[in-house]
């Protein structure tokens, strides 16, 4: 599977719960996860991805300009319409494309990069997010469905397969 084609996989993911959760349970705060909600989270790794899609073209990318949008956190809706307006706009990145990565908001310091490994990088923290998530779904929703590998990195996976022939 090539990047393009994880990333929405992984964004897909996201969908499983966003479309069985009510706003009031995607908006709960829950203890175990240091009092922040499943929302919360799912903006985080929503905004990574909206981050690199408008950046990359000025060939920089700087996560700590992320928008914080508060629908994206509050309405499972807003979440879900935003991951498939990501998913039709990952179709076109180069990812072969030169960045300068910024590591903090005044942008005094820069790593380079590569679309592809900004990408990467991408689907590692939104698999870290729902790896999160799920334990609050199981806390909030115990008898909520979730495919075996949700939250899970495509190299455990692959790793556990292995152990286990």
């Amino acid at each position: 599977m090539d990047l393009i084609q994880e990333s929405i996989a992984v964004l897909n993911d996201a969908k499983i719960y966003l479309n069985q959760l009510s706003r009031e349970e995607y908006t709960q705060e829950i203890e175990l996860m240091s009092d922040s909600t499943i929302g919360q989270h799912t903006r985080h790794f929503i905004e990574f991805f909206q981050c690199l899609l408008s950046q990359a073209g000025r060939l920089e990318v700087n996560y700590c300009l992320r928008e914080r949008d508060l629908n994206i956190q509050e309405k499972p809706e807003t979440a879900i319409q935003t991951i498939d307006d990501i998913a039709n706009l990952l179709e076109d990145l180069d990812l072969d494309k030169p960045v300068q990565l910024f590591t903090s908001k005044d942008a005094t310091t820069s790593i380079p990069s590569t679309v592809a490994r900004e990408l990467s990088y991408n689907i590692e923290h939104c698999i870290h997010h729902l790896a999160l998530i799920k334990i609050g779904l199981k806390i909030l929703r115990p008898d909520m469905a979730l495919p075996a590998t949700f939250g899970v990195a495509a190299s455990t996976i692959r790793h556990r397969k292995t152990l286990a022939s």
